[in-house]
């Protein structure tokens, strides 16, 4: 198999796949596939010399006709003559200016030049004669072009090399008429572009290829066209695939029959043993399926998880859903219901029940829904089809003494090997001398993927020969002979042991440490965790930075810095090894104390600056570390650890949509033995927030009681303000208003100079205002709160601050000024990920509406808060508020029977969550309650109650959301 690239137009759509996920292993949008059907078909030899064929550092041109395959099927004869025109016009405005065509494929052409002047001017040339050609006949044609300098490997007049994969790529993102530039090809013309012509910067994006992001340039010329949208790029496409730090090489084959099976079934499972390349062949099938016109491609990692049952939080996490308090599995498949994506889980093994099951309810529930998973073992579910990865392709035993490095470098294993030593040492070369040894060495690691690039990162420090020797005595050291007849995942721990063999004392005992993390740590994590007596912070900065040469720990950029891993294999491996050193306990421990202090560290910031931002990063990125320091078995008698990191944490759970599970850790560490007042006091405030939320009034009331009897306990300014103002907000939601205003007034002289502590008084005393009926003073309060947040440049404070406000002046009667400020918060996307919080926007927006009789205009906002609330919290007080918002709307355009049967799933769905109306919804529900007993007798208007209190919350809002 050839290490080749991916051709400039291999999309097409197949029957199976859903809108928005595409097949990219045969003929595209931009191929006739009419003609040879769709063989490739090599430049002729006359064309050019094989001296003049451009070698070394090249300027490859990509193109192909946009959407010809539709008017191939209208219009066959026409569109033949206009291909075999459009063919001797792009043919020749290369040839004549010096390139060579050195494949075809349907109507895309393959070229390339010496000198990127010369590729510009011939596209260019091409484009103005197709664009004067006209084409009438066939409605036009409209060619996309790509342009990309690099190094290539030329042999037998084609080449290979990552440089053709990166033009192609780039010719993926283009639009028919438009010529894409990449920036290594434009800082090469700035100075020698053709007359009149010029470059637009259209910026940088993510191809593909999920490598490093390209900056990107459109030629710009008199006769062509200059407008386009945006291009299709990884960047404005829905999904949340990484980026790959390194090439994908050799896996052409199992890409194309991987996207072939995904186009027969709904789900796929890559079964393999662990490094084979499972997640990397998933992550670019995933990366060719994305074309923006359904709901994404979703990469679900499940190897950080050490609990099955966090699985579908997971899955809704990395999809930005918010799942309702409940059953996890059953919010998540209704959240998904209506969706059309390919969802790819990866690292399901350790977890194969909990994954089956929730893939299971996924194919059972959601039909759009396609699936591809990698495992080492199968999934067991009805309707999987399983693919067995294969090792990259190896040397067969007996011939690797025979050929030259030119016939290795074809060798996908190979070309893996030779591509990674580069990156470790650009001093490596592949010799007609050592090209056997590699294959030898390729050959004895199975072809396996990962001991693939473990061995070649040994390049710095064994020559090639020295590196096969090493293997040799290794292998034969594990497995005592014949290892042919053992699995894979036995080669590949042999492998281990022998990396792990070859690290000082000082190495391994900072790796088997690392083995703690579960989803990557920083330079300081590893410190706190891996540092000790025998190891201080230079030893623990020293040994990572050997381990990160040696390939046993990954560094990838995060920001500003960097932030490292291990490969789920070699975390497992290390976990082991710190077993067998009998550690486990202490790092565990050491593991939940640094969660500890850098969440209280974060918190501490937060208040301090009233900035929100830095800290649910920090959870969403740490989230399954968290997990697994709370979890752990060696840490579960550390109950003050786990109650001051969730004390730390807080409400900020609820940003991530967790809230449910943050209640229930608190809950659960609070019942145990805690006896430290200071802690009580913080853990029963964390508790009455989080049921204040989802209104839980009395059983926040309460907690906030305990709260302030601990917090008397103690000495502490922080903790009895904290205590005090749980109790102020608890009793004003309770009606419980002098209580509140005491409790007010005696928060106040412990809130000292904090801005954050100063703004949480605010806000609660503006719901007491509210509360009391004094709505002047709602808003003034309100509005200081707001000039607080933008002068701290807390964004997602200010959305919640302005919706306030607008809460505020309705309550005032000021309801147009509430609506402004509601679009305001909507169109800032201030609330980020945060669905329920943009929901609650549209909820608020929904009820201003309909105060002022904007039926119509209310529909839409309730319609949007009805979709995102069913997609993450279909049983949350705020579905029922919509609902009688909306059946007041759809009563007042004559459609009462509806109106009344919602009607009656609203007053129970209160009842159920606890929610007693305010302001706006007393309104509305007297209005509506008004008009529908006028509209029927006692008993018909009783019967439709009952009718909607049988419903439910799916079927509510289905019928909400019927068309009229």
């Amino acid at each position: 198999m050839e290490r080749g690239y991916d051709a400039p137009c291999t999309e097409r759509q197949t029957d199976w796949t859903p809108v928005g996920i595409r097949s990219v292993s045969a003929p595209s949008t931009g191929s006739a596939g009419r003609r040879a059907k769709g063989a490739l078909v090599s430049a002729t030899p006359q064309e050019t010399s094989p001296a003049s064929i451009p070698t070394g550092t090249v300027t490859f041109v990509f193109t192909d006709i946009e959407g010809s395959t539709e008017r191939w099927d209208r219009e066959r004869d026409a569109m033949q003559a206009a291909v075999r025109r459009h063919d001797e016009i792009v043919r020749s405005a290369i040839v004549d200016r010096g390139g060579y065509v050195f494949k075809t494929m349907g109507d895309a052409f393959c070229a390339a030049f010496a000198r990127p002047e010369d590729a510009v001017a011939a596209i260019l040339a091409a484009q103005r004669a197709i664009a004067s050609e006209g084409f009438g006949a066939v409605g036009g044609l409209r060619v996309r072009a790509a342009i990309h300098t690099g190094t290539a490997d030329e042999r037998g007049r084609d080449y290979f090399g990552t440089a053709l994969n990166r033009v192609a790529r780039l010719l993926g993102i283009a639009h028919g008429g438009q010529v894409l530039l990449s920036g290594a090809t434009a800082d090469l013309v700035q100075g020698d572009l053709p007359s009149q012509a010029s470059l637009r910067d259209l910026g940088e994006h993510r191809l593909r290829d999920l490598a490093r992001p390209e900056y990107v340039y459109q030629l710009l010329a008199p006769d062509l066209a200059a407008d386009f949208p945006p291009l299709r790029s990884l960047d404005i496409l829905p999904n949340n695939l990484p980026l790959q730090l390194t090439s994908f090489v050799g896996r052409e084959k199992e890409v194309g029959e991987i996207t072939n099976l995904i186009g027969q079934h709904r789900l796929v499972t890559l079964v393999g043993s662990g490094g084979v390349g499972k997640t990397r062949t998933s992550l670019q099938v995933g990366a060719n399926l994305l074309d923006g016109s359904g709901d994404g491609v979703w990469f679900i990692e499940l190897a950080p998880l050490t609990n099955g049952e966090y699985v579908p939080t997971t899955i809704a996490v990395a999809m930005g859903i918010t799942l309702a308090d409940g059953e996890p599995l059953g919010m998540l498949v209704n959240a998904l219901k209506a969706k059309r994506a390919l969802l790819i889980f990866d690292n399901c093994e350790h977890l194969v029940e909990a994954a089956a099951r929730a893939i299971a309810a996924l194919m059972r529930a959601c039909p759009q829904i396609k699936i591809l998973a990698s495992t080492r073992q199968a999934l067991g579910i009805a309707g999987e089809e399983t693919y067995r990865m294969p090792s990259l392709g190896v040397p067969a035993a007996g011939v690797s003494g025979e050929f030259s490095a030119s016939e290795a470098a074809s060798i996908p294993a190979i070309a893996l090997f030779v591509e990674r030593a580069l990156s470790v040492d650009k001093r490596f070369e592949l010799t007609d001398e050592n090209a056997p040894i590699v294959a030898d060495i390729c050959r004895r690691l199975d072809g396996i993927p990962l001991a693939i690039e473990l061995a070649a990162a040994r390049v710095k420090i064994l020559s090639p020969r020295q590196l096969r020797d090493r293997l040799d005595e290794r292998f034969r050291v594990l497995t005592g002979g014949n290892r042919d007849v053992l699995p894979r995942q036995q080669t590949l721990r042999a492998l281990i042991d022998w990396s792990h063999d070859l690290l000082d004392e000082r190495e391994r005992t900072l790796f088997r440490r690392l083995g703690i993390f579960v989803n990557g740590f920083t330079i300081e994590a590893a410190t706190a965790v891996g540092s000790g007596p025998d190891f201080d912070e230079l030893d623990v900065f020293d040994e990572l930075a050997s381990l990160v040469d040696k390939s046993l720990v990954l560094a990838e950029p995060d920001g500003d810095s960097l932030r490292y891993r291990l490969l789920e294999s070699t975390r497992v491996y290390a976990l082991a090894r710190l077993d067998e050193a009998q550690e486990r306990p202490q790092h565990s421990a050491r593991h939940l104390h640094y969660f500890r202090d850098r969440f209280g560290e974060l918190r501490a910031e937060a208040i301090r600056t009233g900035r929100q931002t830095e800290f649910v990063e920090a959870l969403k990125t740490e989230l399954e570390d968290v997990r697994s320091a709370l979890d752990a078995r060696e840490t579960q008698s550390d109950d003050d650890a786990r109650g001051w990191l969730l004390a730390s944490i807080g409400v900020w759970w609820e940003a991530l949509g967790l809230g449910a599970e943050a209640t229930s850790r608190c809950e659960s560490v609070f019942a145990r033995s805690i006896v430290d007042p200071r802690l009580l006091s913080r853990l029963c405030v964390t508790l009455s927030d989080l049921h204040n939320s989802n209104f839980q009034i009395s059983r926040a009331y309460e907690l906030a009681v305990e709260a302030v009897k601990y917090a008397r306990e103690t000495d502490d300014e922080q903790t009895i303000f904290l205590a005090l103002r749980a109790y102020a907000r608890s009793a004003t939601f309770a009606f419980k208003l002098d209580e509140a205003e005491a409790a007010l007034t005696e928060a106040e002289s412990h809130a000292a100079s904090s801005v954050v502590f100063r703004s949480s008084l605010t806000d609660t005393r503006a719901h007491l205002y509210a509360f009391r009926g004094d709505f002047d003073n709602e808003v003034k309060s309100r509005e200081q709160d707001v000039e607080r947040q933008r002068v701290l440049g807390n964004e997602r404070g200010l959305v919640i601050a302005l919706s306030r406000l607008a809460e505020a002046e309705h309550h005032r009667g000021n309801t147009q000024r509430s609506i402004e400020i509601s679009r305001e918060v909507i169109e800032s996307r201030g609330y980020g990920d945060d669905n329920h919080g943009l929901a609650h926007s549209y909820v608020n927006l929904t009820g201003y509406l309909v105060a002022i009789d904007d039926f119509r205009g209310a529909f839409a906002p309730a319609r949007d808060a009805l979709s995102l609330l069913a997609a993450t919290d279909i049983n949350h007080a705020y579905v029922a508020i919509t609902l009688e918002h909306f059946a007041l709307a759809t009563a007042s355009f004559g459609n009462l029977q509806r109106a009344a049967i919602i009607e009656g799933f609203v007053d129970p769905a209160f009842a159920r969550s606890g929610f007693v109306r305010e302001v706006t919804e007393i309104a509305t529900h007297d209005r509506l309650v008004e008009l529908l007993r006028g509209a029927y007798s006692p008993e018909d208007f009783e019967r439709l109650l009952q009718e909607g209190a049988a419903l439910t919350p799916e079927a509510a809002v289905a019928l909400a959301l019927e068309d009229p």
